[in-house]
């Protein structure tokens, strides 16, 4: 069979028709009102890489100050993004109207491609569905048990985190600076593995290092893609899987590359999980005596597997997918949960002072205690993880995409050339981003002192007391945006909280934390959108 070879500049043309095409597409309106913001910005990126920037944070709250809570944002070659932090207008998006709302497919197509799959890369309908399977495990009656049951595994990995760090302590010339982040890390992967998964990855032994450290490029490579996201479900239909596989290899790009390494170490692993697990059940093994007890995702993801054809099966390729979201989400979240949370505290002695003795206090009284559900209910520490939580989310940005005209209601009116709106009409294909930080801390919400570390807020207080009489707010977690909320909200945030609060006690109880001398620059992160 003969082949028909295009000459180059066909090839050209095509492609120029192409990315003609897209721009006009992305231009159209969307957003049937006129809203505020600040000047175009960058012709090719709009805003994104101001979002994503050293400075995205202030970015955030410079708009939001000068524009008001529901402002216009330009995305990539010139489309609109609605920005808000409006209550109304959250909750409609995340929860009233959600179905009318999707997950952006740039992200969705870059999750699939990196990661296979998992609940954050499925359609609605396939989202539905294995949400409603997994949603048991994560269940708090469901999954306290267990997870009680493994909290001298949660102690054991703090422990070995705490080794590490007074190692490397000994070891150092100054003898007392070290960066913490790499050691939350390996504690947080290795709690994933074993109390979520039920499998070792060991990371405190250096088996996992290649591992460890392609995680770590995903991460970093992903704010680089990040501005691309919006091309990506284009790019993505042309070709065949083949196709664009050979095309991904052959891109002289040191991101793309790392990011194919990254792929190919990750089903490694997810295989590896799959196999240890498989040879258990094929064994007989009722898996009560291993991590997890048999009720950990790995082993609810096999057992729906029992019965093909059900509503309830997952294939293979859909499993790993799950394995390596499950495996990233679940620990590169936490790790810089705990990370900027001893930041927090290295800038407020007073209250590490103050969870330090009452750490001590619970220890001291319970010597023989190996389970310390006790311990997840201290008060300071609940006050320090949901204070810290509320200002510093680990995902600082919600993003959803239109499939349908509609209109979203507005708590705080917006000023526009045409009047004042307590409604926003959208149509389909708009692009609405939230903002999970500055919800967080909207003094309409929150009080005057909004945007001040405050434990004490919580303690002994309720949420609807916490917060101002008559505020409407969404969050699954203490009403925060923190963890998004609805259907889509993060199914893992129990299992986070509790890690975050094993891992605080163990470091806050052997070592005193102060500030660096270097800055350390936090980005917003909103790839991982829930």
């Amino acid at each position: 069979m003969s082949s028909v070879q295009l000459p180059p500049s066909t090839l050209w043309l095509a492609l120029g028709g192409l990315a003609v095409v897209t721009i006009q597409w992305l231009r159209r309106p969307t957003v049937l009102a006129k809203l505020p913001g600040p000047p175009a910005g960058d012709w090719l990126f709009g805003h994104i890489k101001d979002i994503r920037g050293d400075s995205g944070l202030e970015f955030q709250k410079q708009v939001f100050s000068t524009y008001g809570p529901t402002v216009s944002l330009k995305g990539t070659l010139g489309s609109e993004i609605v920005f808000t932090l409006d209550p109304a207008a959250i909750h409609t998006v995340q929860t009233k109207e959600k179905d009318k709302f999707h997950r952006p497919k740039g992200p969705a197509v870059l999750i699939r491609s990196i990661f296979g799959g998992g609940l954050l890369a499925l359609s609605p309908d396939e989202h539905r569905v294995q949400r409603k399977l997994l949603n048991p495990v994560f269940n708090m009656k469901y999954l306290r048990e267990p997870i009680l049951s493994q909290m001298p595994i949660f102690m054991d990995i703090a422990t070995e985190a705490t080794k590490a760090i007074k190692k490397e302590l000994a070891s150092s010339k100054g003898g007392k600076k070290v960066d913490v982040f790499p050691w939350a890390t390996a504690a947080a992967l290795d709690l994933v593995g074993k109390a979520g998964l039920g499998f070792a990855f060991n990371s405190f032994s250096g088996e996992r290092n290649e591992y460890s450290t392609a995680i770590k490029g995903v991460t970093q490579s992903f704010g680089n893609i990040g501005p691309f996201l919006m091309l990506l479900p284009y790019v993505h239909r042309i070709g065949t899987p083949a196709f664009r596989q050979w095309v991904l290899s052959i891109i002289p790009s040191t991101t793309i590359q790392k990011l194919r390494h990254a792929v190919k170490l990750q089903n490694e692993q997810a295989e590896e999980v799959l196999r240890a697990r498989q040879a258990l059940l094929s064994a007989g093994n009722d898996l009560s005596s291993v991590a997890g007890r048999g009720r950990d995702i790995m082993t609810l993801l096999m057992k729906a597997n029992e019965s093909e054809g059900s509503d309830s099966y997952i294939d293979r390729e859909s499993m790993i997918g799950h394995m390596n979201v499950f495996i990233f989400a679940g620990h590169e979240t936490t790790s810089t949960a705990v990370s900027r949370i001893l930041e927090v505290l290295a800038q407020h002695p007073d209250v590490q002072v103050r969870l330090r003795e009452e750490l001590r206090q619970y220890f001291e009284a319970n010597p023989n205690d190996t389970h310390h559900d006790a311990l997840l209910e201290l008060p300071y520490l609940d006050g320090i993880v949901r204070e810290a939580l509320r200002l510093y989310p680990p995902v600082a940005i919600i993003g959803r995409t239109c499939q349908e005209d509609t209109v979203l209601p507005l708590d705080y009116p917006v000023d526009t050339p045409a009047g004042k709106i307590t409604s926003l009409p959208v149509k389909k294909g708009a692009r609405i981003l939230m903002s999970s930080v500055y919800f967080n801390r909207n003094k309409a919400i929150w009080g005057e002192q909004a945007e001040e570390f405050m434990p004490e807020r919580w303690i002994g207080h309720k949420v609807d007391e916490v917060t101002q009489a008559g505020s409407r707010i969404p969050g699954v977690y203490s009403s925060m945006m923190t963890f998004g909320s609805g259907s889509y909200a993060c199914i893992g945030f129990k299992f986070a909280v509790m890690e975050i609060k094993v891992m605080l006690a163990e470091l806050i109880s052997n070592f005193k934390f102060e500030p660096s001398e270097e800055e350390c620059v936090w980005v917003a992160s909103f790839i991982l959108e829930y």
